[in-house]
């Protein structure tokens, strides 16, 4: 009998064994271990591409994927029940914040570094400046040099309209949208009447191959309001001297400390101490915003 009743147990036991659901990466995640969807504005691919890979190498069972959109996309994909991580310029709307309080969420905007809108002309244009006013001027009423934005849904539009005519949209009547940001740098490239806008982030970076590929042929503008013009650096960016100015916010929705608090801690408060290999901002262009914060524990190496 005490035979029997042991062969029993153990078929109970591996029983339960065989039934008991192994961990799912995607819900059982931690800071460092997992599998996470992660949202992010296009305009900062290769800066996240590049925190993507230094995080994966140093923390091998996480695995961060990262689908890069135009920012009008972003907006809409943002209310997902998916989406813990969001990398945007655009602060949430009255749509995006009321779908968040039907999830009882509070997000937290984690400021990540500050970018900028560059204005790039041919080599032959005529001297590399451009004041505030001129530049509203191009977009709002067809004054040379005429106005080029690299995306009809980009972020920069939008940032543009913000800065240039507080919030007024009605104001771009006389710019115009290129296919993609190849497409743009190929036309400023044969035409001296026109000016480029894009974001500095995907032109900054000069040890990347992609981004010295798109800044050949190419003049970067420095720009005024006021004072003297200045061109987009990290310095520019930090000190507030470039006028065409934007913060990259990581809006963190996880309601738990998971593999997005992981990464955005990571991305957000990174120091070169720490790894000397990951520097965000000086290689890249931007500029880092670092600092504390109350909901997420910088990133320890294991």
């Amino acid at each position: 009998m005490k035979l029997v009743g042991m062969i029993a147990w153990c078929g109970t036991v591996l029983l339960a064994a065989c039934t008991t659901n192994p961990p799912d990466p995607r819900s059982d995640d931690t800071p460092t271990k997992g599998d996470i969807l992660v949202l992010a504005d296009e305009d900062f691919r290769i800066i996240l591409e590049s925190e993507k890979f230094a995080f994966e190498s140093i923390y091998e069972n996480a695995k961060v994927r990262i689908m890069y959109l135009p920012e009008a996309e972003l907006l809409k994909r943002m209310m997902d029940d998916s989406v813990r991580v969001v990398f945007t310029t655009c602060l949430p709307g009255v749509e995006q914040e009321a779908y968040f309080r039907t999830r009882n969420l509070s997000p937290d905007m984690v400021p990540v570094l500050t970018d900028g809108v560059a204005l790039v002309q041919g080599l032959k244009a005529a001297d590399g400046t451009i004041t505030l006013d001129q530049l509203r001027a191009s977009i709002s009423e067809g004054a040379q040099p005429r106005a080029l934005f690299d995306g009809a849904g980009t972020g920069v539009v939008r940032s543009l309209v913000d800065s240039l005519f507080a919030g007024n949209a009605s104001q771009v009547r006389t710019a115009s949208t290129m296919a993609n940001t190849d497409s743009l740098v190929r036309r400023i490239a044969i035409d001296d009447r026109s000016v480029g806008l894009l974001s500095f982030a995907r032109i900054s970076d000069l040890d990347n191959p992609a981004c010295r590929a798109l800044r050949e042929g190419l003049t970067l503008c420095a720009v005024s309001d006021t004072g003297a013009a200045v061109l987009p650096n990290q310095s520019t960016l930090a000190d507030g001297s470039y006028p065409l100015r934007r913060t990259l916010y990581a809006l963190l929705v996880e309601g738990r400390s998971g593999l997005g608090t992981g990464f955005v801690s990571f991305v957000a408060y990174q120091r070169p101490t720490d790894h000397p290999q990951i520097r965000l901002g000086p290689d890249q262009g931007s500029s880092p915003q670092c600092g504390d914060h109350q909901s997420i524990e910088p990133w320890k190496p294991e």
